[in-house]
């Protein structure tokens, strides 16, 4: 099994956990599925408990305050960015958030996804010190006002999520179905599409104007049918990564992410398992739906090519797209990449036995993306490979 090498940093994810914006309701409902829970995990269960109580408190205030405004807000056609984990989302969430146009969910909406019209103005100002400096599985910084991933605040509103196997790892009959989302029934249809509606237009009211919503969640890429009868207009960046990358930092991811927000130590034989086979069916699923996408709506991007040339791949995505604004968006994004220079990816140690197996498991992705498979034979000692 492939392990990342020690941090000279000790970079942890702080007092906080995914369950931290739960609502009372929700919680009592996420207990009555049966999670898992050992000493371990007991604090972190305790703790997600109580706050519940003021997370409701608050969504029920925000709700009295705020609700009527935001029903009435309308929507522009938001701008999708999907591809597996690990394979640069984030890299290109952050960059072409620096586009004015675009709005976003950032920390306060992540974690408190049902009541941040309401506090973030004073959470923004508490919490802020309480976050770590980096993400705990990647070393990328953790700022307030960064973008964040929509799929954990979709979690939290209602549970109907793939992130429910933070708490269910061994147990994938209680998320499967929240991938593609076609096995909801008629009332869980409704809701998930309300909730995620009221959440965008949540973002647009809070940023006073008419923009678009640049949404980044790999659980996205299973839904692109789905989101395209929610918003015909919508448009999609799909990025895809060397395979071998994205097997080591993925597995490394989950097992940070799991271990520091589940309620029980997680078995990384099953989630090494499980992993692979959701990387499998999301090329399955991608390659299926990605012909249903009208044209000018969807482009894709090779990490590489993003990482060696920001700026002339990120202009191929808005000419693609048919997207105003690059000439600001490329100004604007000069300060992060300088940031991004100095950078430290994790590494991961990679023998002959570990290329074989992500070799044949993902052999699909090597053949669709065109990346070449590495000489097993010349890895008898031990390769480096980069997060």
């Amino acid at each position: 099994m492939t392990k990342p090498q020690e941090k000279k940093s000790g970079s942890t994810q702080g007092p906080f956990c995914v369950w931290s914006g739960i609502g009372f309701t929700n919680f009592i409902k996420l207990m009555r599925m049966g999670p898992k829970v050992r000493w371990s995990g007991l604090g972190r269960l305790v703790s997600s408990a109580v706050v519940s109580i003021s997370n409701s408190f608050f969504a029920m205030l925000e709700n009295l305050i705020y609700s009527r405004k935001v029903n009435k807000t309308p929507l522009e056609p938001p701008v999708f960015i999907i591809g597996h984990w690990r394979s640069g989302t984030t890299l290109l969430h952050n960059l072409m958030s620096k586009d004015d146009q675009f709005i976003y969910p950032n920390m306060g909406a992540m974690l408190f996804p049902s009541h941040f019209l309401l506090t973030e103005p004073v959470l923004k100002h508490i919490v802020k010190h309480l976050l770590p400096k980096q993400r705990p599985m990647d070393n990328m910084p953790v700022t307030w006002d960064l973008p964040q991933e929509d799929e954990t605040s979709l979690l939290l509103l209602h549970l109907m999520s793939p992130y429910l196997a933070i708490s269910f790892s061994d147990q994938p009959e209680v998320y499967d179905r929240f991938y593609e989302l076609d096995q909801l029934t008629p009332r869980e249809t409704s809701i998930w599409k309300k909730t995620f509606l009221y959440f965008m237009k949540k973002l647009t009211f809070k940023a006073g104007a008419n923009k678009h919503i640049l949404l980044k969640s790999p659980t996205h890429t299973f839904r692109i049918p789905f989101l395209l009868e929610m918003f015909p207009d919508a448009r999609f960046v799909y990025i895809y990564r060397d395979p071998y990358k994205v097997y080591n930092s993925t597995l490394h991811l989950r097992k940070t992410m799991f271990g520091d927000n589940g309620f029980a130590p997680v078995d990384m034989e099953k989630l090494e398992e499980d992993m692979s086979n959701i990387y499998v069916n999301h090329l399955n699923v991608y390659e299926r739906d990605r012909q249903t996408v009208p044209e000018g709506q969807l482009h894709e991007v090779r990490f590489e090519d993003l990482e060696e040339d920001p700026v002339g791949e990120l202009r191929k995505v808005y000419e693609r797209l048919n997207l105003s604004g690059f000439e600001g968006l490329e100004e604007n994004m000069q300060p992060y990449l300088k940031d991004q220079k100095s950078y430290k990816k994790n590494k991961y140690e990679m023998d002959a036995a570990q290329e074989k197996k992500i070799y044949e498991r993902w052999q699909k992705a090597f053949e669709m993306f065109g990346y070449e498979r590495l000489p097993s034979e010349s890895l008898v000692q031990k390769a480096r490979v980069a997060s």
